[in-house]
Protein backbone atom coordinates (compact mmCIF):
# COMPACT_ATOMS: atom_id res chain seq x y z
CA UNK A 1 0.00 0.00 0.00
CA UNK A 2 1.12 3.56 -0.71
CA UNK A 3 -0.06 4.89 2.68
CA UNK A 4 -0.13 8.53 1.53
CA UNK A 5 -1.57 11.31 3.63
CA UNK A 6 -4.39 13.32 2.08
CA UNK A 7 -4.46 17.12 2.47
CA UNK A 8 -7.49 18.18 4.50
CA UNK A 9 -8.85 21.40 5.98
CA UNK A 10 -9.72 22.29 9.56
CA UNK A 11 -13.29 23.37 8.80
CA UNK A 12 -14.01 19.84 7.53
CA UNK A 13 -12.60 18.02 10.57
CA UNK A 14 -15.41 16.08 12.25
CA UNK A 15 -15.85 13.34 14.87
CA UNK A 16 -14.36 10.05 13.69
CA UNK A 17 -11.75 11.56 11.35
CA UNK A 18 -8.18 10.31 11.68
CA UNK A 19 -5.96 13.33 11.21
CA UNK A 20 -2.36 14.44 11.65
CA UNK A 21 -0.96 17.90 12.33
CA UNK A 22 2.11 19.56 13.81
CA UNK A 23 1.69 20.83 17.38
CA UNK A 24 4.00 22.75 19.70
CA UNK A 25 3.86 21.43 23.25
CA UNK A 26 4.45 23.39 26.45
CA UNK A 27 8.12 22.38 26.43
CA UNK A 28 8.52 24.06 23.05
CA UNK A 29 8.98 20.89 21.02
CA UNK A 30 7.00 20.53 17.80
CA UNK A 31 5.75 17.01 17.06
CA UNK A 32 3.42 15.47 14.51
CA UNK A 33 0.26 14.27 16.25
CA UNK A 34 -2.00 11.61 14.74
CA UNK A 35 -5.37 11.31 16.46
CA UNK A 36 -8.83 9.88 16.04
CA UNK A 37 -11.00 12.96 16.53
CA UNK A 38 -13.75 12.88 19.16
CA UNK A 39 -14.39 16.59 19.77
CA UNK A 40 -13.27 18.84 16.88
CA UNK A 41 -13.93 22.27 18.41
CA UNK A 42 -15.33 21.96 21.93
CA UNK A 43 -16.07 25.39 23.51
CA UNK A 44 -14.52 25.68 26.98
CA UNK A 45 -14.01 28.40 29.57
CA UNK A 46 -10.62 28.35 31.26
CA UNK A 47 -10.04 29.10 34.95
CA UNK A 48 -8.91 32.57 33.93
CA UNK A 49 -12.33 33.17 32.42
CA UNK A 50 -10.96 33.12 28.88
CA UNK A 51 -13.12 31.31 26.35
CA UNK A 52 -11.45 29.05 23.83
CA UNK A 53 -11.93 25.79 21.95
CA UNK A 54 -10.37 22.39 22.49
CA UNK A 55 -9.61 19.63 20.00
CA UNK A 56 -9.95 16.28 21.77
CA UNK A 57 -9.08 12.86 20.40
CA UNK A 58 -7.40 9.51 20.90
CA UNK A 59 -3.68 9.68 20.18
CA UNK A 60 -2.65 6.97 17.70
CA UNK A 61 0.85 8.12 16.76
CA UNK A 62 3.41 10.82 17.52
CA UNK A 63 6.12 11.56 14.95
CA UNK A 64 5.07 8.31 13.20
CA UNK A 65 5.75 6.37 16.41
CA UNK A 66 2.78 4.21 17.37
CA UNK A 67 1.10 5.16 20.64
CA UNK A 68 -2.01 3.00 20.32
CA UNK A 69 -2.12 -0.21 18.32
CA UNK A 70 -5.29 -0.65 16.28
CA UNK A 71 -5.79 -4.34 17.02
CA UNK A 72 -8.94 -6.41 16.71
CA UNK A 73 -9.57 -5.69 20.40
CA UNK A 74 -9.40 -1.92 19.92
CA UNK A 75 -11.58 -2.13 16.81
CA UNK A 76 -14.19 -4.03 18.80
CA UNK A 77 -14.28 -1.27 21.40
CA UNK A 78 -14.27 1.61 18.91
CA UNK A 79 -17.04 0.02 16.87
CA UNK A 80 -19.33 0.08 19.91
CA UNK A 81 -19.90 3.74 19.01
CA UNK A 82 -19.62 3.52 15.21
CA UNK A 83 -18.21 1.67 12.20
CA UNK A 84 -14.84 1.94 10.49
CA UNK A 85 -15.28 2.93 6.85
CA UNK A 86 -12.60 3.25 4.15
CA UNK A 87 -11.99 6.64 2.57
CA UNK A 88 -9.14 5.40 0.38
CA UNK A 89 -8.25 1.73 0.93
CA UNK A 90 -5.20 1.90 -1.33
CA UNK A 91 -3.65 4.45 1.02
CA UNK A 92 -5.06 2.89 4.20
CA UNK A 93 -7.23 5.93 4.95
CA UNK A 94 -10.22 5.21 7.20
CA UNK A 95 -12.63 7.06 9.44
CA UNK A 96 -14.88 5.95 12.27
CA UNK A 97 -18.48 6.72 11.32
CA UNK A 98 -19.82 7.49 14.79
CA UNK A 99 -23.51 6.81 15.38
CA UNK A 100 -25.66 9.95 15.68
CA UNK A 101 -26.89 8.97 19.14
CA UNK A 102 -23.35 9.47 20.46
CA UNK A 103 -22.79 12.90 18.85
CA UNK A 104 -23.85 16.35 20.08
CA UNK A 105 -23.00 17.91 16.70
CA UNK A 106 -20.10 18.02 14.22
CA UNK A 107 -18.42 20.88 16.10
CA UNK A 108 -18.76 19.87 19.76
CA UNK A 109 -18.31 16.20 18.93
CA UNK A 110 -19.19 13.15 20.99
CA UNK A 111 -21.29 12.94 24.14
CA UNK A 112 -19.86 11.82 27.53
CA UNK A 113 -21.55 8.44 26.97
CA UNK A 114 -19.13 7.71 24.12
CA UNK A 115 -16.16 8.33 26.43
CA UNK A 116 -17.65 5.98 29.02
CA UNK A 117 -17.87 3.18 26.46
CA UNK A 118 -14.37 3.72 25.06
CA UNK A 119 -12.79 3.75 28.52
CA UNK A 120 -13.51 0.04 28.84
CA UNK A 121 -10.26 -0.47 26.94
CA UNK A 122 -7.11 -0.05 29.03
CA UNK A 123 -5.20 0.99 25.92
CA UNK A 124 -7.66 3.67 24.83
CA UNK A 125 -8.25 5.01 28.33
CA UNK A 126 -4.73 6.36 28.60
CA UNK A 127 -4.61 7.90 25.12
CA UNK A 128 -7.13 10.75 25.37
CA UNK A 129 -5.44 14.02 24.45
CA UNK A 130 -6.62 17.63 24.51
CA UNK A 131 -5.16 20.30 22.22
CA UNK A 132 -5.71 24.03 21.91
CA UNK A 133 -7.70 24.16 18.67
CA UNK A 134 -6.37 27.57 17.67
CA UNK A 135 -2.76 26.43 18.15
CA UNK A 136 -3.42 23.22 16.22
CA UNK A 137 -4.99 24.98 13.23
CA UNK A 138 -1.81 26.96 12.65
CA UNK A 139 -0.52 23.73 11.12
CA UNK A 140 -1.65 22.07 7.93
CA UNK A 141 -3.95 19.13 8.61
CA UNK A 142 -4.08 15.78 6.81
CA UNK A 143 -6.18 12.66 6.75
CA UNK A 144 -3.66 10.13 7.98
CA UNK A 145 -3.19 6.41 7.16
CA UNK A 146 -3.52 4.01 10.05
CA UNK A 147 -1.67 0.75 10.69
CA UNK A 148 -4.01 -2.05 11.70
CA UNK A 149 -2.54 -5.03 13.52
CA UNK A 150 -4.34 -8.35 13.03
CA UNK A 151 -3.83 -11.01 15.66
CA UNK A 152 -3.12 -14.58 14.59
CA UNK A 153 -5.10 -16.29 17.29
CA UNK A 154 -8.88 -16.18 17.42
CA UNK A 155 -9.16 -14.68 20.90
CA UNK A 156 -9.15 -10.87 20.54
CA UNK A 157 -9.15 -10.24 24.30
CA UNK A 158 -5.70 -9.80 25.75
CA UNK A 159 -5.27 -9.48 29.47
CA UNK A 160 -2.49 -7.62 31.33
CA UNK A 161 0.51 -9.90 31.85
CA UNK A 162 0.13 -11.78 28.54
CA UNK A 163 1.93 -11.89 25.18
CA UNK A 164 0.93 -13.06 21.71
CA UNK A 165 1.73 -13.07 17.99
CA UNK A 166 0.37 -10.61 15.43
CA UNK A 167 0.83 -9.96 11.73
CA UNK A 168 2.22 -6.55 10.79
CA UNK A 169 2.69 -5.70 7.12
CA UNK A 170 2.68 -9.40 6.27
CA UNK A 171 5.27 -10.35 8.90
CA UNK A 172 4.82 -12.20 12.16
CA UNK A 173 5.79 -10.22 15.24
CA UNK A 174 5.44 -10.64 19.00
CA UNK A 175 3.50 -8.24 21.21
CA UNK A 176 2.76 -8.07 24.91
CA UNK A 177 0.91 -6.24 27.66
CA UNK A 178 2.43 -5.85 31.12
CA UNK A 179 0.45 -5.97 34.35
CA UNK A 180 -0.16 -2.21 34.17
CA UNK A 181 -1.87 -2.61 30.78
CA UNK A 182 1.08 -1.01 28.95
CA UNK A 183 2.36 -2.22 25.59
CA UNK A 184 5.79 -1.66 23.97
CA UNK A 185 6.16 1.19 21.46
CA UNK A 186 6.92 -1.36 18.77
CA UNK A 187 6.24 -5.11 18.54
CA UNK A 188 9.19 -7.49 18.69
CA UNK A 189 10.34 -9.16 15.44
CA UNK A 190 10.24 -12.96 15.27
CA UNK A 191 14.03 -12.99 15.57
CA UNK A 192 16.28 -10.38 17.16
CA UNK A 193 20.05 -10.07 16.81
CA UNK A 194 21.69 -10.24 20.24
CA UNK A 195 25.40 -9.91 20.97
CA UNK A 196 26.93 -12.86 22.84
CA UNK A 197 29.88 -11.67 24.95
CA UNK A 198 31.14 -15.22 25.44
CA UNK A 199 31.56 -15.96 21.73
CA UNK A 200 31.97 -12.31 20.72
CA UNK A 201 29.40 -12.93 17.99
CA UNK A 202 25.79 -12.05 17.27
CA UNK A 203 23.13 -14.68 17.59
CA UNK A 204 19.42 -14.88 16.79
CA UNK A 205 17.08 -14.73 19.76
CA UNK A 206 13.34 -15.33 19.41
CA UNK A 207 11.21 -12.23 19.84
CA UNK A 208 8.95 -14.36 22.00
CA UNK A 209 11.57 -14.08 24.77
CA UNK A 210 11.36 -10.27 24.78
CA UNK A 211 7.57 -10.34 24.67
CA UNK A 212 7.48 -12.72 27.63
CA UNK A 213 9.81 -10.45 29.60
CA UNK A 214 7.65 -7.42 28.84
CA UNK A 215 4.52 -9.24 29.95
CA UNK A 216 6.24 -10.26 33.18
CA UNK A 217 7.53 -6.75 33.76
CA UNK A 218 11.20 -7.80 33.79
Amino acid sequence: MADKKQPYNWTSVSPGDIISFRYKSKNGKVRVQTILVLNPRLPVTLKSGKKTKHLIGIKLEENNKIKLRITSKQIQILEKIGTFKPIDEENNLYRLNIEERFILNDIKGVKPRAFQILQRSLGIRGKYRTYDYFKAKRSAVYLDPIRIFTKIDEDPDKEPGTYWQEILNGRRVWNAMNKKGEMPDKPFPEKIKEFDEKTNKSKDVLGEKYAAEWAAGT
